[in-house]
């Protein structure tokens, strides 16, 4: 057994950052999304560029006509990768069965326990390979696993995205706001890992 140099044990299995992705997370989720501007003159006024403001106006149009877009979402464990573990997570987001938003995430836990890097790769719009980037962030996972802070940069803003796990671990639950706009998602497993 390894030692990082804060004293955590590579197996430490109840580190926050493993608990969340490897003991709740891992699986398959089910749910819904939404998303809005919350101030259109804020948005407008902002330095999102042309692409991301089309975007989110689509979005945000498509939303309100015809109710919120499914979520489907993939953890997939992997413990002994990396220093501390890392988990890989596919995000689909879709409406009548077309997908509107791919994202495919690696978070690269911190042996500290709580911290987490998470780099990324989406794909906005129903046209694959038309408006695509990767990117970087963090995320910081807190109350003993059962909660989550990400600092994410999206559609040209930097958004705080709060995670909350149900008590029965089953569920998870999450607020995303930056200066213009909010997005929620509610999810639930259906499948744990095999």
């Amino acid at each position: 057994m390894t030692v990082e140099p804060e004293g955590i044990s590579r197996h430490r299995t109840n580190a926050p950052n493993r608990v969340y992705y490897f003991d709740i997370g891992t699986g398959i989720w089910q749910g819904t999304a939404t998303f809005r501007v919350t101030s259109w003159r804020r948005f407008m006024d902002s330095r999102a560029g042309l692409t991301n403001k089309v975007l989110v106006t689509a979005m945000h149009v498509i939303e309100r006509l015809t109710g919120a877009l499914r979520q489907h979402s993939t953890i997939v464990a992997k413990p002994n990768e990396g220093d501390f573990g890392v988990a890989h997570n596919v995000v689909r987001l879709s409406k009548f069965g077309v997908t509107m938003y791919l994202l495919e995430e690696q978070y690269v836990l911190d042996g500290n326990g709580i911290g987490v890097v998470v780099h990324g790769h989406e794909r906005l719009g129903f046209v694959p390979g038309l408006f695509t980037r990767t990117f970087t962030y963090s995320a910081e996972i807190r109350d003993g696993g059962m909660a989550a802070t990400y600092q994410m940069p999206l559609l040209g803003a930097s958004w705080i995205g709060n995670y909350q796990v149900a008590a029965d671990r089953q569920s998870i639950s999450a607020e995303l706001v930056c200066d213009w706009g909010r997005a929620t998602e509610d999810t639930r497993r259906i499948s744990a890992p095999a």
